[in-house]
């Protein structure tokens, strides 16, 4: 049984879509290397938060010359590399989710803190880009991720509220930013993105298939 209240289901996309975190992970790996970093524990935590904004603690941190912006399209330049020579494949059920929201009517959105260049590099690798009726990056709202933002432009694009929408997603950061945006959402349990705190969620999944099996319910 299908809940008729479900319009919209919005999707995160690192962690959600695709596995990244061990790709961007690879990444900063790779980057330390180059800059000469040797990363310790009192680095600041990056997954699910603005990769712009973890290069300018470390460059702070750490005195080497260069602007967050540029590192952080560095870092997501790295990601699509490895995903088009490693194949990276879309998240376990993605594609069956997909296939069934456009076969009940739901509209399919993507509200991500990533650029737009990445967003786009992404869903093209993954050849997944044409199930996405709109899709917001970071770079193009005034404030990422715990704000609303990406999730109001998502909302506005598809002229849905609210109310008749769900997100995707795997971080405490990004939940916030969906319940922020009076969202339900539901949290998904990625284990490489690390042990995130899903109280936020208002229903925790392990598999992306769960949304069909519980008949995309918002309540």
């Amino acid at each position: 049984m299908i809940d008729s209240r479900l319009k919209l289901l919005i999707f995160d996309m690192d962690g959600v879509i695709l596995d990244s975190e061990p790709l961007h992970e690879n990444a900063r790996q790779m980057m330390f290397r180059r800059l000469g970093i040797v990363p310790d524990d009192t680095f600041p935590d990056p997954v699910g938060n603005s990769s712009s904004g973890f290069w300018k603690k470390v460059i702070e941190k750490c005195g080497i010359e260069g602007e967050p912006v540029d590192l952080e399209k560095e870092q997501y330049r790295l990601v699509a590399q490895q995903i088009e020579e490693d194949q990276i494949p879309p998240s376990e059920g993605l594609k069956e989710l997909l296939l069934w929201a456009i076969g009940n009517g739901i509209k399919i959105g993507l509200a991500s803190s990533s650029t737009r260049v990445l967003v786009d590099d992404a869903l093209r690798l993954l050849k997944i880009e044409r199930y996405f009726d709109h899709t917001v990056s970071g770079d193009e709202v005034s404030a990422k991720k715990p704000a609303p933002d990406v999730y109001h432009r998502v909302l506005e694009m598809a002229g849905i509220p609210a109310e008749y929408a769900a997100a995707v997603e795997d971080t405490h950061t990004g939940m916030l930013a969906a319940k922020n945006a009076g969202i339900f959402c539901y949290g998904y349990r990625n284990t490489t993105s690390g042990a995130q705190d899903m109280s936020a969620a208002d229903r925790i999944i392990d598999k992306l298939e769960e949304i069909m099996y519980t008949g995309g319910r918002i309540a």
